[in-house]
This record gives C-alpha cells, structure tokens and sequence, in this order.
C-alpha cells in the first residue's frame, strides 16, 4: 500500500519550487486514498459515480445488492471462489498453483467426489503429498 503524506500550505505555494518529497507526495497522494491508507482522506458515497451501467462490472452490482450479493451469485468452481480439494500424491505449499484436472473435491478426511474441475488453483493451505489421503487436503482458490 502507498503512504500518504499530509502536505503543508507552504510545501505547495505560488512562485516556490516544490521539493523532491513534495513531488513524490503529490504523486503518490492519490493512490494512497483510493487505497484507504492510513491518515488519507476518505471517498465518501457521494463522490462516487453510481450511474455506471457497465454489464457485468462488479461495482454496480456490488452497489446495488451488497458484495454479500455478489459472492453469492458465483457458482461453485467459478473464479474467485474457494474449494476444499485433495491434491493427489503431490505436495503443495501455500501460494502453489495447480492445474483443476489434478485436484478433486474433498471431504476433511480426505474422501473424494469425481468432478472434472475447471481452471488454475492457488493453494491457500499446506498439502501433503503423503498415504494419508487428509493430509493431502488442502483449502484452494481458483484464480483462472
């Protein structure tokens, strides 16, 4: 995240040059507050445009019913989404990606349903590639 950085009247005044830090802050300003960063100002409601009609942008529908909405709406295996997944015989380390075609869904214990499975997967866990068929389930996030 950018930092903010509270500039003085003085540092922005008519006729001086700015300095190297006030050209920073200046430039890095407006990311921190579309960022939230700590002690920038807040965007309120009213500064945002809530007239776009964009088809699909998760904004206006995030808008108009809740982004509990929205991530209800997603469909199961879809991007975005997480899944509890066995990774078969292969370990994984937190962050690791993995083809959908090598990962099944998964119970706790490890028990398996036969589903094709779409797309790239980031491991969000640890999973083991080991005999017990637990350990080989991990918590995983479609990411394509």
């Amino acid at each position: 995240m950018t930092d903010y950085t509270t500039l003085s009247n003085t540092a922005v005044g008519v006729g001086g040059l700015p300095s190297a830090a006030t050209v920073t802050a200046l430039r890095d300003n407006p990311i921190a507050i579309a960022e939230g960063a700590a002690g920038a100002p807040r965007v309120v409601d009213a500064a945002l445009d809530t007239t776009a009609t964009a088809a699909g942008d998760a904004w206006v529908v995030a808008r108009s019913s809740g982004i509990a909405g929205v991530i209800a709406g997603y469909s199961v295996g879809g991007i975005g989404t997480y899944a509890m997944l066995r990774n078969n015989g292969t370990s994984r380390d937190p962050g690791s990606t993995q083809t959908g075609s090598l990962l099944n869904y998964s119970s706790a214990a490890g028990d398996t349903v036969t589903t094709v499975i779409s797309g790239t997967w980031r491991c969000m866990g640890r999973a083991l590639g080991s005999s017990s068929a637990a350990q080989e389930v991990s918590m995983w996030l479609r990411i394509v």
